[in-house]
Parts: structure tokens; C-alpha cells; sequence
């Protein structure tokens, strides 16, 4: 009988038949679908086990059949994108290297410049020198335009003891060097401090002690420095070294030492102050005796001598100078003094 004869209920029945038909056929083969898919997921598993990668992943998902693969491709990019950049593995490389690569660079910039003209002396200049000659200094150093910069660095030290020790006026040299090959000599020189009478000629003594034989100084161009008379050269060391322990006002006072020997102290001295009095103190108790001078000589009225030879008295010069020829009065000194000593 064919479907066109069949009464409506025929058809609804048959249709529904067909339909039953169907889901028991689909029910029949979800055992054998769901056992290939199980087993598939079984060999990814094991793949992904053996290569460390997922190539496909699958599921089912509200009884119908869905599947997810990831493409090896896309594993790829995946794990590339999980790597460093080159750029932050450069930077990384180049934080471990570029204290050597700084060395290096340094390095090579020394060794052209050490090779290169420019390392030798270019310019050579003097300063601080007021009494020696730039061209004295210069044949002092030993240095020639031939030299190399590196090689004054070296010998800075012996550089400079060359040229102190040829000038006497020369306290101290710093050698300082400039890039790329200037030389300076900084020169400080000795202070003229005194001046010394010694058979008949004025000498400059310097505050060293040193005195300059080189040139005699005329009387009348003595500028405002003691003028030590008659005095030896190693009197005239010993009188500078505690002159200039003395405060500068007043070393500024003292215009002239003479030597005035007593029977009780052979190196007794008398010191002509600026203004008016007499100092008597021996050579050996200048720096300690001296500084007293201004708050003793504020008490007197000038001209007055100031005995320093025991204790510390003043007498105006005629009275003292008339003890000095009277025995007595030198007998009768001495006794004052040391009572002003003992007081």
C-alpha cells in the first residue's frame, strides 16, 4: 500500500515509526561514538605525553558532537610568545658585558692617544714665579717638547724636587697636567722676611733661614724687615725659625737686632721696636718670650728698654743705659730682676 492511500492517521503513524526507528538506531551507535572519541582522547594524551605539545583537544557537549583542535601552528606561536624577545635578551646579554666592552673602548682611546701626537708636550707654562726666570724653571724641569704626557704624570713627583731643589727661593712646585697636553709648573716661592749686615753688605734672608748672596741690597732700599746685625748664618737661621712663630703684628714692630752679650747670657739680643722702646731678650726665648711685648709695652710710655734677660722689667733707655756702665747699676739690675722673677 503506498503512502498516497494511507489515511491521516496512517501517515502520523507511520512518520512516527520512522522517527522511533531513528533514535533507537542513534542510542544504538552513541556507545560505539562515544568509545572512538574516548579513545582518541587516549592517544592525544599520549602524544602529548611523548612530544610535551597539544596538537588537538576534543569534547562533546549537550549530546552533540563538538570538536576543538589547536593547530601545531598555533602551539607554536603560543610557546613563542611565552619565550623573551630578542631585544630583552640583547639587553639582558648587554647588562652582563658592558663593563668590559667600557673597557675595552677605554682602552683602545688610551692606546691611540699614547700613539698619537698629541701626547707629547704641547704647551708649557710657569706661574707663581716672581724671582726666577720661566726659562730657568724649564731647564730646571728637564722636560722637552719630545716628551710624552704620560710620562710627566709618571715622574710629577721628581719633576718637581728637580726644580725645588735648584732654586733656594722656591718653597714648593705643583706640576699639573691638562688634557690633551698642557703642562703647568705652579711655583711658590720663599718670603723675603729680614735682612742680615755681614761685613758691611745687607743680604735678604728668606723664611727659610736661607740667605741670598747673589744680591747686596743697599741701605737705603731695606724695605720694612728686621735688619740683623753682625749675625752668623746659623744665628740667622735660628733667629728667623722664631721670628716667624711670632704673630705678625708683632713681627712688624722689630726694625733691628743687634747682638748684646751679658756675662749670664752670651746669646742676649736687643731688638729695636717701631715704636721707640727696647726689647732685651735672649735669641733662644724669642718665641717665648715676645708675645708679651704688647701687653707690656701698653703700660709705658716710650722710649723705654724691656729686660727680658730673667724676668720682665722696663727701665727708660737713659737709666738703663747708665746701669750698663755702672757696675753697681748692673749688680743692683740683676737683683731686680730676679725679684720681678720671683714675684
Amino acid at each position: 500500500m503506498s503512502e498516497e492511500n494511507l489515511t491521516p492517521w496512517q501517515k502520523k503513524h507511520l512518520e512516527y515509526q520512522r522517527r522511533k526507528a531513528a533514535e533507537n538506531q542513534e542510542k544504538s551507535e552513541e556507545p560505539k561514538k562515544r568509545k572512538f572519541l574516548k579513545n582518541k582522547e587516549d592517544d592525544t594524551a599520549k602524544n602529548q605525553e611523548d612530544t610535551g605539545q597539544d596538537s588537538e583537544a576534543q569534547y562533546v557537549e549537550d549530546g552533540e558532537d563538538s570538536v576543538m583542535t589547536y593547530s601545531e601552528d598555533f602551539s607554536e606561536t603560543a610557546e613563542e610568545e611565552m619565550k623573551p624577545s630578542f631585544f630583552e635578551g640583547s639587553f639582558e646579554v648587554f647588562k652582563k658585558m658592558w663593563p668590559l666592552l667600557l673597557a675595552a673602548v677605554l682602552l683602545f682611546i688610551v692606546s691611540v692617544y699614547a700613539v698619537s701626537p698629541i701626547s707629547k708636550i704641547g704647551r708649557f707654562t710657569v706661574s707663581g714665579n716672581q724671582h726666577e726666570s720661566f726659562e730657568a724653571i724649564v731647564k730646571a724641569s728637564k722636560l722637552k717638547p719630545t716628551d710624552r704626557i704620560y710620562g710627566v704624570i709618571r715622574n710629577r713627583r721628581g719633576i718637581e724636587n728637580s726644580i725645588v731643589q735648584e732654586f733656594p727661593r722656591v718653597k714648593a712646585v705643583e706640576i699639573q697636567v691638562s688634557f690633551p697636553n698642557h703642562v703647568e709648573a705652579k711655583v711658590t716661592e720663599f718670603q723675603t722676611v729680614a735682612y742680615v749686615e755681614q761685613k758691611g753688605k745687607n743680604y735678604q734672608v728668606l723664611e727659610s733661614g736661607y740667605i741670598l748672596r747673589d744680591e747686596e741690597i743697599p741701605s737705603d732700599q731695606l724695605s720694612n724687615h728686621p735688619l740683623l746685625k753682625s749675625f752668623s748664618d746659623q744665628e740667622t737661621e735660628k733667629f728667623v725659625t722664631a721670628y716667624m712663630k711670632l704673630k705678625p703684628e708683632v713681627r712688624s714692630l722689630i726694625t733691628t737686632v743687634s747682638k748684646a752679650p751679658t756675662k749670664a747670657t752670651s746669646d742676649f739680643l736687643a731688638l729695636e721696636m717701631s715704636d721707640g722702646n727696647q726689647v732685651r731678650v735672649s735669641l733662644s726665648q724669642i718665641a717665648e718670650k715676645m708675645p708679651y711685648y704688647p701687653s707690656v709695652a701698653s703700660q709705658l710710655t716710650p722710649p723705654q728698654v724691656i729686660d727680658m734677660e730673667a724676668g720682665i722689667y722696663a727701665k727708660s733707655k737713659e737709666e738703663y743705659l747708665n746701669d750698663l756702665k755702672n757696675p753697681e747699676g748692673e749688680k743692683k739690675d740683676s737683683e731686680d730682676t730676679a725679684e720681678t722673677t720671683a714675684q
